[in-house]
């Protein structure tokens, strides 16, 4: 069936008008704060143009919470998807900007680099997020994609006189180019193959006549080209090699929304693809081609966790140490891939919410030590931090315990329900592999602690931030020990998001 232009598919009604109501919030904000940025030339212009793009994450939020989608609504002939489970990757999206925002004021006044772009750019890069959560269409997915990825792309490069920060923006520029073509040309083969790229057509097609499509080759190599796309975004191995340079190069308030908010984004959009081509509820839509593409997101999930967590151990430069701890869940994040929609998709959505709230919340109190050009953010630096700091070392010593999965912690809940889903499933290999790599990552986080709390202080360094910044750290660390002692209300969520 042909993609045409249909006039009646430009027709919105009511609902769709009110489940639409945050993306165009969103819009609105992004032109209004470009028009903001323009006359905001001094610290003092800058924080209106602060609390006016806070205040559009929030209404958009807002929005969403009032007009929660429940029921799936199709959008522009099916090229988007509003339903629950966009719905909560909304709120989650808006929620992890706005923690950004908060934790970013005072870093880039300190840094230097606190231009008014920022802002826009920044909302501009969520916009493509939130559509990539609902995209039912994969060039409108692609489209998504690549409007969240040019903005990060130009975020990452926001210190225009650091050579370390200009090198990691081409770098990430560059492979974020080579994954794009990577995944488009995918979507080329697919819809030479199937003749369509809507997903629920092509559900459709594969559940009904199978057997007959999968004789064509351009099919199966579409689809390892869609996978390769996806697990280059979300750094999985062997398509990792950029993370810890981008993450090091990048300031540390974008090195934190790269690994928080860009990955519940791209995973959100990887369970969308994924149901449609392997079925709801656990039925295979490919075939013997399931068998061949569950090997090989079995070996890309263990070598993910084993090489970000060993590799991890060696890193003494802290946002290094950070992004292989972020390759190594993206590992985690694939278990819960495998499990499938039954049992494992609720796990991803319960695990991306208590990701976000520890590692948004570790890569902020690490800011506030972060020195010229992120010159401070060396382990040896955290020596003595407990003595000198204790509110803020007790609030690290969290987010790292969270992150290793020690209850009673989101992270701790988190994980286990990943691997009990995926036990369910029949994993029992890989959780038993994933549950002795996690160990291994105990060790580079306590020893974090060790050097807070039982090495001499550290005279080099002193915390410098804002209240507000302060205020998203303490979000952090009630969430995390919220979803850990008390999960069920979002367990619950999670689990209505995961059902399509």
């Amino acid at each position: 069936m042909l993609n045409t232009i249909n006039p009646q598919n430009l027709l919105i009604t009511d609902a769709q008008w009110m489940g639409l109501g945050p993306y165009l919030i969103l819009t609105v904000g992004i032109l209004l704060s470009m028009l903001l940025a323009t006359v905001a030339v001094s610290r003092e212009s800058k924080l209106p143009l602060f609390l006016f793009s806070c205040l559009t994450i929030i209404a958009a939020g807002v929005w969403n919470g009032m007009y929660w989608v429940r029921e799936p609504i199709a959008v522009f002939g099916g090229a988007m998807q509003l339903d629950y489970f966009s719905s909560f990757f909304n709120i989650l999206l808006c929620g992890s900007t706005l923690l950004v925002f908060m934790s970013s004021y005072s870093y880039l006044e300190e840094g230097d680099i606190h231009y008014s772009e920022f802002y826009p750019i920044l909302l501009s890069s969520t916009l493509g997020m939130m559509l990539l959560a609902s995209s039912a269409e994969l060039i409108t997915l692609f489209v998504s994609l690549e409007l969240m990825s040019l903005m990060v792309y130009v975020l990452v490069g926001l210190r225009r006189r650091n050579a370390r920060s200009n090198e990691a923006s081409v770098k990430y520029f560059v492979m974020g180019g080579v994954s794009a073509a990577i995944y488009l040309y995918g979507t080329a083969l697919v819809y030479g193959a199937l003749n369509t790229t809507k997903l629920a057509q092509i559900s459709m097609l594969l559940s009904q006549d199978g057997a007959s499509v999968l004789s064509n080759p351009v099919l199966i190599a579409g689809v390892v080209f869609l996978i390769v796309g996806f697990m280059f975004k979300v750094a999985a191995f062997p398509f990792h090699l950029w993370a810890p340079d981008v993450y090091e190069g990048a300031p540390t308030n974008i090195t934190s929304y790269m690994a928080t908010a860009l990955k519940a984004a791209v995973f959100a959009s990887l369970i969308r693809v994924s149901m449609s081509f392997f079925g709801d509820q656990g039925v295979p839509l490919l075939g013997n081609m399931q068998a061949v593409v569950h090997e090989v997101l079995w070996w890309l999930a263990l070598l993910t966790m084993v090489m970000g967590n060993f590799v991890a151990l060696m890193q003494s430069n802290l946002k290094r140490l950070m992004a292989y701890s972020a390759i190594a869940h993206t590992g985690y994040l694939l278990v819960g891939l495998l499990a499938g929609p039954v049992v494992g998709y609720s796990g991803i959505v319960f695990y991306l919410v208590a990701y976000i709230a520890m590692n948004i919340g570790a890569f902020s109190l690490i800011a506030l030590f972060a020195g010229k050009d992120d010159s401070a953010l060396t382990l040896q630096n955290l020596a003595g931090m407990g003595k000198r700091h204790p509110v803020l070392a007790a609030a690290l010593t969290i987010f790292l315990l969270s992150l290793a999965g020690f209850p009673p912690t989101a992270g701790f809940v988190g994980k286990y329900y990943l691997f009990a889903g995926a036990l369910e499933a029949g994993e029992t290999l890989l959780v038993l592999l994933g549950v002795l790599t996690s160990a291994v990552s105990v060790y580079y986080y306590l020893r974090i602690v060790v050097l807070m709390y039982m090495t001499d202080a550290n005279q080099g360094f002193s915390f410098k931030g804002s209240k507000i910044a302060y205020a998203a750290i303490a979000i952090c660390v009630f969430l995390t020990l919220n979803y850990g002692l008390f999960p069920g209300a979002l367990l619950h969520a999670a689990k209505k998001a995961a059902i399509f």
